[in-house]
Protein backbone atom coordinates (compact mmCIF):
# COMPACT_ATOMS: atom_id res chain seq x y z
CA UNK A 1 0.00 0.00 0.00
CA UNK A 2 1.66 3.28 -1.32
CA UNK A 3 0.35 6.88 -0.10
CA UNK A 4 0.10 9.62 -2.14
CA UNK A 5 2.61 12.34 -1.57
CA UNK A 6 1.97 15.74 0.08
CA UNK A 7 2.35 18.56 -2.45
CA UNK A 8 2.05 22.43 -1.80
CA UNK A 9 -0.73 23.73 -2.18
CA UNK A 10 -1.57 26.34 -4.90
CA UNK A 11 -4.49 28.58 -6.06
CA UNK A 12 -5.46 26.07 -8.96
CA UNK A 13 -5.81 23.42 -6.26
CA UNK A 14 -7.85 25.30 -3.57
CA UNK A 15 -10.29 26.18 -6.86
CA UNK A 16 -10.11 22.59 -8.10
CA UNK A 17 -11.56 21.46 -4.90
CA UNK A 18 -14.70 23.77 -5.18
CA UNK A 19 -15.82 22.04 -8.62
CA UNK A 20 -15.01 18.21 -7.00
CA UNK A 21 -17.17 19.66 -3.86
CA UNK A 22 -14.21 19.39 -1.17
CA UNK A 23 -14.30 21.81 1.46
CA UNK A 24 -11.02 23.95 1.79
CA UNK A 25 -10.17 23.84 5.60
CA UNK A 26 -8.28 27.30 6.55
CA UNK A 27 -6.84 28.18 9.77
CA UNK A 28 -5.32 30.94 11.05
CA UNK A 29 -1.81 31.03 12.47
CA UNK A 30 0.82 33.50 13.08
CA UNK A 31 4.26 31.99 14.39
CA UNK A 32 6.39 29.54 13.36
CA UNK A 33 5.90 26.85 15.80
CA UNK A 34 1.68 27.08 15.21
CA UNK A 35 2.32 26.98 11.66
CA UNK A 36 4.91 23.97 11.73
CA UNK A 37 2.12 21.98 13.65
CA UNK A 38 -0.64 22.92 11.66
CA UNK A 39 1.48 22.15 8.04
CA UNK A 40 2.48 18.54 9.97
CA UNK A 41 -1.67 17.80 9.96
CA UNK A 42 -2.74 19.13 6.89
CA UNK A 43 -4.46 22.23 6.33
CA UNK A 44 -4.99 23.90 2.90
CA UNK A 45 -4.62 27.70 3.80
CA UNK A 46 -2.56 29.12 6.55
CA UNK A 47 -3.95 32.87 6.67
CA UNK A 48 -1.68 35.21 8.71
CA UNK A 49 -4.99 37.65 9.21
CA UNK A 50 -4.65 40.54 11.31
CA UNK A 51 -5.84 38.37 14.35
CA UNK A 52 -2.10 38.06 14.80
CA UNK A 53 -0.57 41.07 15.69
CA UNK A 54 -3.73 41.84 17.82
CA UNK A 55 -3.35 38.29 19.86
CA UNK A 56 0.77 38.19 19.71
CA UNK A 57 1.56 41.65 19.84
CA UNK A 58 -1.63 43.32 21.91
CA UNK A 59 -3.19 45.18 19.35
CA UNK A 60 -6.52 46.56 20.66
CA UNK A 61 -7.15 47.31 17.21
CA UNK A 62 -6.12 46.18 13.69
CA UNK A 63 -6.17 49.70 12.59
CA UNK A 64 -2.63 50.48 14.41
CA UNK A 65 -0.88 47.39 13.06
CA UNK A 66 1.64 48.23 10.74
CA UNK A 67 2.54 46.67 7.50
CA UNK A 68 5.94 45.43 9.08
CA UNK A 69 4.42 43.87 11.85
CA UNK A 70 2.26 41.70 9.72
CA UNK A 71 5.04 41.55 7.39
CA UNK A 72 7.15 39.60 9.97
CA UNK A 73 4.45 37.23 11.29
CA UNK A 74 3.86 36.31 7.51
CA UNK A 75 7.79 35.43 7.61
CA UNK A 76 7.46 33.28 10.36
CA UNK A 77 4.91 31.52 9.17
CA UNK A 78 6.00 30.94 6.05
CA UNK A 79 9.37 29.50 7.21
CA UNK A 80 8.02 26.83 9.37
CA UNK A 81 5.63 26.14 6.10
CA UNK A 82 5.96 23.25 3.55
CA UNK A 83 3.07 22.71 2.25
CA UNK A 84 0.33 24.54 2.98
CA UNK A 85 -0.35 28.32 0.93
CA UNK A 86 0.18 30.68 3.34
CA UNK A 87 -2.01 33.91 2.71
CA UNK A 88 -0.82 37.18 3.74
CA UNK A 89 -3.22 39.63 5.17
CA UNK A 90 -2.34 42.96 3.76
CA UNK A 91 -3.34 45.47 6.53
CA UNK A 92 -4.83 49.08 7.38
CA UNK A 93 -4.40 51.91 4.27
CA UNK A 94 -1.02 49.53 2.81
CA UNK A 95 -3.13 49.04 -0.62
CA UNK A 96 -4.89 52.20 -0.58
CA UNK A 97 -2.88 55.10 -1.30
CA UNK A 98 -1.84 54.02 -4.80
CA UNK A 99 -1.59 51.32 -6.95
CA UNK A 100 1.97 51.39 -6.46
CA UNK A 101 1.70 51.33 -3.21
CA UNK A 102 -0.52 48.14 -3.53
CA UNK A 103 1.55 46.29 -5.60
CA UNK A 104 5.08 47.83 -3.71
CA UNK A 105 3.49 45.96 -0.73
CA UNK A 106 1.75 42.95 -1.78
CA UNK A 107 5.09 42.51 -3.59
CA UNK A 108 7.10 42.49 -0.66
CA UNK A 109 4.48 40.37 1.40
CA UNK A 110 5.58 37.71 -1.62
CA UNK A 111 8.99 38.26 -2.22
CA UNK A 112 9.87 39.10 1.75
CA UNK A 113 7.17 37.35 3.79
CA UNK A 114 7.27 34.24 1.70
CA UNK A 115 3.79 33.99 0.83
CA UNK A 116 1.82 32.36 -1.97
CA UNK A 117 -0.65 34.83 -1.86
CA UNK A 118 -2.51 38.32 -0.33
CA UNK A 119 -5.56 38.80 1.25
CA UNK A 120 -7.42 42.24 0.70
CA UNK A 121 -10.59 43.96 2.46
CA UNK A 122 -12.95 46.17 0.77
CA UNK A 123 -15.45 47.05 -1.36
CA UNK A 124 -16.34 47.57 -5.02
CA UNK A 125 -13.80 50.94 -4.68
CA UNK A 126 -11.35 49.24 -3.93
CA UNK A 127 -11.47 46.03 -6.54
CA UNK A 128 -9.34 48.10 -9.11
CA UNK A 129 -6.62 48.11 -6.38
CA UNK A 130 -7.20 44.59 -6.59
CA UNK A 131 -7.41 44.55 -10.07
CA UNK A 132 -3.64 45.89 -10.20
CA UNK A 133 -2.70 43.64 -7.78
CA UNK A 134 -3.45 40.40 -9.78
CA UNK A 135 -2.49 42.36 -12.79
CA UNK A 136 1.12 42.28 -11.35
CA UNK A 137 0.91 38.60 -10.86
CA UNK A 138 0.15 38.69 -6.98
CA UNK A 139 -3.06 35.39 -6.12
CA UNK A 140 -5.57 37.86 -3.80
CA UNK A 141 -7.68 36.31 -1.66
CA UNK A 142 -11.09 38.54 -0.49
CA UNK A 143 -12.35 39.39 2.82
CA UNK A 144 -16.04 40.30 3.24
CA UNK A 145 -18.68 40.88 5.41
CA UNK A 146 -17.20 42.10 8.67
CA UNK A 147 -13.88 43.85 8.27
CA UNK A 148 -11.26 44.60 10.44
CA UNK A 149 -10.41 48.01 8.17
CA UNK A 150 -14.05 49.24 7.60
CA UNK A 151 -14.51 50.53 11.27
CA UNK A 152 -14.28 53.66 9.94
CA UNK A 153 -17.22 53.63 8.08
CA UNK A 154 -19.26 54.19 12.13
CA UNK A 155 -20.95 50.48 11.39
CA UNK A 156 -18.64 48.61 13.92
CA UNK A 157 -17.88 45.14 14.83
CA UNK A 158 -19.62 42.15 14.39
CA UNK A 159 -22.09 40.71 12.57
CA UNK A 160 -22.76 41.97 8.76
CA UNK A 161 -26.04 41.63 6.56
CA UNK A 162 -29.01 41.27 8.36
CA UNK A 163 -31.07 43.64 6.16
CA UNK A 164 -31.45 43.40 3.13
CA UNK A 165 -29.77 46.52 1.65
CA UNK A 166 -26.69 45.55 3.46
CA UNK A 167 -26.40 41.82 2.66
CA UNK A 168 -26.84 43.29 -1.45
CA UNK A 169 -23.64 45.26 -0.53
CA UNK A 170 -21.83 42.34 0.72
CA UNK A 171 -22.83 40.45 -2.56
CA UNK A 172 -22.20 43.44 -4.99
CA UNK A 173 -18.28 43.87 -3.20
CA UNK A 174 -17.59 40.51 -3.26
CA UNK A 175 -18.57 40.42 -6.86
CA UNK A 176 -16.39 43.10 -7.86
CA UNK A 177 -13.74 41.62 -6.43
CA UNK A 178 -14.21 38.40 -7.73
CA UNK A 179 -14.38 40.26 -11.27
CA UNK A 180 -11.00 41.74 -10.27
CA UNK A 181 -9.58 38.48 -10.26
CA UNK A 182 -9.78 37.25 -6.33
CA UNK A 183 -9.64 33.79 -6.62
CA UNK A 184 -11.33 33.06 -3.32
CA UNK A 185 -13.25 34.41 -0.76
CA UNK A 186 -13.28 34.83 3.60
CA UNK A 187 -16.46 35.51 4.18
CA UNK A 188 -16.72 36.70 8.04
CA UNK A 189 -19.60 36.86 10.00
CA UNK A 190 -22.70 37.33 7.95
CA UNK A 191 -26.00 35.19 8.00
CA UNK A 192 -25.95 31.58 6.77
CA UNK A 193 -28.45 32.44 3.84
CA UNK A 194 -25.47 35.11 1.99
CA UNK A 195 -22.75 32.52 2.75
CA UNK A 196 -25.01 29.81 0.96
CA UNK A 197 -26.20 32.22 -1.96
CA UNK A 198 -22.15 33.30 -2.52
CA UNK A 199 -20.88 29.95 -2.58
CA UNK A 200 -23.89 29.21 -5.03
CA UNK A 201 -23.52 32.04 -7.37
CA UNK A 202 -19.73 32.36 -7.45
CA UNK A 203 -17.29 29.79 -8.85
CA UNK A 204 -14.61 30.51 -6.68
CA UNK A 205 -14.23 28.84 -2.93
CA UNK A 206 -16.41 30.89 -0.74
CA UNK A 207 -14.52 30.34 2.94
CA UNK A 208 -16.75 30.98 5.85
CA UNK A 209 -15.67 32.25 9.16
CA UNK A 210 -18.92 32.59 11.64
CA UNK A 211 -21.00 32.59 8.46
CA UNK A 212 -22.82 29.35 9.48
CA UNK A 213 -21.71 26.27 7.19
CA UNK A 214 -20.29 26.76 3.72
CA UNK A 215 -19.77 23.90 1.09
CA UNK A 216 -16.86 25.32 -0.16
CA UNK A 217 -15.16 25.62 3.36
CA UNK A 218 -14.25 26.93 6.53
CA UNK A 219 -11.82 29.24 8.71
CA UNK A 220 -11.18 29.70 12.03
CA UNK A 221 -8.29 31.02 13.94
CA UNK A 222 -5.60 28.71 15.94
CA UNK A 223 -5.81 30.45 18.98
CA UNK A 224 -9.53 30.16 19.03
CA UNK A 225 -9.40 27.08 18.09
CA UNK A 226 -6.95 26.12 21.36
CA UNK A 227 -7.53 28.75 23.65
CA UNK A 228 -4.10 30.55 23.07
CA UNK A 229 -4.84 34.58 22.93
CA UNK A 230 -4.55 37.88 24.67
CA UNK A 231 -8.29 38.08 23.87
CA UNK A 232 -11.35 36.45 24.98
CA UNK A 233 -12.70 34.25 22.27
CA UNK A 234 -15.42 35.40 19.75
CA UNK A 235 -18.80 34.30 20.33
CA UNK A 236 -19.61 32.74 17.48
CA UNK A 237 -17.10 30.42 17.20
CA UNK A 238 -15.96 27.12 18.17
CA UNK A 239 -13.17 26.14 20.58
CA UNK A 240 -11.77 22.53 20.48
CA UNK A 241 -9.35 22.73 23.49
CA UNK A 242 -8.63 25.01 26.42
CA UNK A 243 -4.36 24.89 26.43
CA UNK A 244 -4.16 28.05 28.85
CA UNK A 245 -5.02 25.80 31.82
CA UNK A 246 -2.33 23.29 30.96
CA UNK A 247 0.53 26.60 30.21
CA UNK A 248 -0.94 27.89 33.40
CA UNK A 249 -0.41 24.68 35.24
CA UNK A 250 3.35 24.73 34.18
CA UNK A 251 4.20 27.96 35.10
CA UNK A 252 2.86 27.99 37.98
CA UNK A 253 4.63 24.36 38.73
CA UNK A 254 7.91 26.34 37.73
CA UNK A 255 7.17 29.63 39.64
CA UNK A 256 6.67 27.40 43.29
CA UNK A 257 9.20 25.13 42.75
CA UNK A 258 11.99 27.84 42.20
CA UNK A 259 10.21 29.18 45.02
CA UNK A 260 10.63 26.39 47.12
CA UNK A 261 14.86 25.19 45.36
CA UNK A 262 13.47 22.28 44.24
CA UNK A 263 14.37 23.36 40.40
CA UNK A 264 16.58 22.88 38.82
CA UNK A 265 16.47 19.47 39.29
CA UNK A 266 19.82 17.65 40.49
CA UNK A 267 19.68 15.30 37.23
CA UNK A 268 20.40 18.76 35.06
CA UNK A 269 22.95 20.29 37.73
CA UNK A 270 26.52 20.01 35.44
CA UNK A 271 30.00 19.64 37.50
CA UNK A 272 33.11 20.63 37.02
Amino acid sequence: MTTEKRRKITVKHIQDKKSRGEPVVALGVYDAPMAAIADEIGFDLLINGNAGPMSLLGHKTPMTVRFEEQLILTQAVSRATQYGMVIGHMPYMSYHFSTEDAIRNAARMVAEGGADAVKCEGNKHTAQTVAEIVRAGIPVMGHMGMQASRKLEQSGYGFKGRMADEAAKIVEDTRAFFEAGAFAFIIEYVPVEITAYLAKTLPVPIISVGGGPSPDGIYLISGDAVGYSAFPKPKHEGSFVDVRPVIQQGLRQYKEEVLSRKYPYQEFVQHM
